[in-house]
């Protein structure tokens, strides 16, 4: 026991597990159980699953907290144990304070019994985790450091597609409509458009100089979540030219991955692919559009807020056991030769590296 809180157990059942993120007010569609599935069978990576009971006397309340966590091995460097690699946050999930801290406490052993170097926490909220004297005592020797290099960006939504259309800005309406008069279209579909979408995604991840994710992930992702996992894609007389996959959780749909190949982006594909996004979250009553993370300053970061996006921080919470500690800005998803590479050698080899860069 720690405090009056039962000891974090390391597993409990899918179903329970999902029902206490499902009720949680600050959960994610990544603390969802299905990405344990997901990341393991695509990647390889190990995972590690941490829930504090609830007590005896409250058996409705099964579960008081949760942390999921990845074992995370890179060729070389030493392992971290990340919650969650790939995403932008799927951090600590917790009843009350004391519930966090043992969290907090099992995730710092298990770094020690998995020989981990690192812990790193993604939280969705600024600010330490606890207070300074709280972290000196349950991790004495280790350094830790808090970065905020990324920010998430999200927008609220109107009642309506109309009504979103006449909040925005004017250029923005334009590039649309020319999007429009250059026989552009929105489609969206399920596991039926993957093969659109990730003919799309590739390309433009090889163009950007980006080793592209496993198309097993995105085949995966629809066999867990078939009804809450989408693709819009924006096509120009059958051959697409941009396409998104999209997630709805709770009142909000997420946009992890989008793409436009850039020799068309003169005909605005992108933007009308944004506007579907947009009109289909409206269209299914849902209060929030999440545009992912970016760097602040980066043009992608420009790109989501002329859309009405607003910025909140991203904390990465990293412990390292060694002498030098862990910095997350050292990752990069940009290798300059691989902008020259061969489409078809990139799809085949980019999952290969892809999935040892955590971002």
């Amino acid at each position: 026991m720690i405090g009056n809180n039962p000891e974090p157990c390391r597993d409990i059942d899918g179903a329970t597990w999902d029902r206490y993120v499902l009720r949680h007010p600050g959960a994610c569609p990544y603390h969802l159980r299905g990405w344990r599935q997901i990341i393991a069978s695509t990647y390889g990576h190990i995972p590690w699953y941490l829930a504090v009971p609830g007590s005896s006397s409250e058996p409705d309340s099964p579960v008081r907290g949760l942390l999921p966590l990845f074992l995370f091995h890179s060729p070389d460097r030493k392992g971290r144990l990340i919650s969650l690699p790939f995403f932008d946050n799927a951090g600590l999930l917790a009843d009350d304070p004391a519930t966090e801290r043992s969290l907090l406490a099992a995730a710092l052993e298990l770094t020690a019994e998995v020989n981990a170097a690192h812990l790193e926490i993604r939280q969705d909220r600024p600010g330490p985790l606890l207070a300074q004297e709280e972290l000196e005592a349950l991790a004495p020797g280790l350094t830790y450091q808090a970065h905020g290099f990324k920010v998430g960006l999200r927008r609220s939504l109107p009642p309506s597609a109309e009504t979103l259309w006449g909040l925005l800005p004017a250029k923005v309406r334009n590039q649309i409509r020319k999007a429009r008069r250059c026989d552009c279209a929105g489609r969206i579909g399920g596991r039926g458009l993957l093969d659109d979408f990730y003919a799309v995604f590739s390309r433009n991840m090889r163009d950007l100089g980006s080793p592209v994710h496993s198309r097993r992930l995105f085949t995966e992702i629809f066999h867990h979540f078939p009804g809450q996992a989408r693709i819009i894609l924006v096509e120009r007389k059958k051959q697409p030219l941009a396409a998104a996959l999209v997630f709805r959780f709770g009142e909000t749909l997420y946009n992890p991955w989008a793409s436009s190949l850039r020799s068309f982006r003169p005909l605005c594909p992108n933007m009308l692919l944004y506007w579907e996004m947009l009109s289909h979250a409206c269209g299914q009553g849902l209060r929030f559009f999440d545009f992912g993370r970016s760097s602040p300053g980066a043009s992608t970061c420009a790109f989501k807020l002329q859309w009405g996006a607003k910025m909140r921080p991203l904390t990465w919470h990293v412990f390292s056991r060694t002498a030098e500690p862990w910095l997350p800005q050292r990752e990069t998803l940009v290798i300059e030769s691989w902008k020259s590479l061969n489409l078809a050698l990139s799809r085949e080899l980019g999952p290969e590296l892809r999935r040892f860069i955590s971002l």
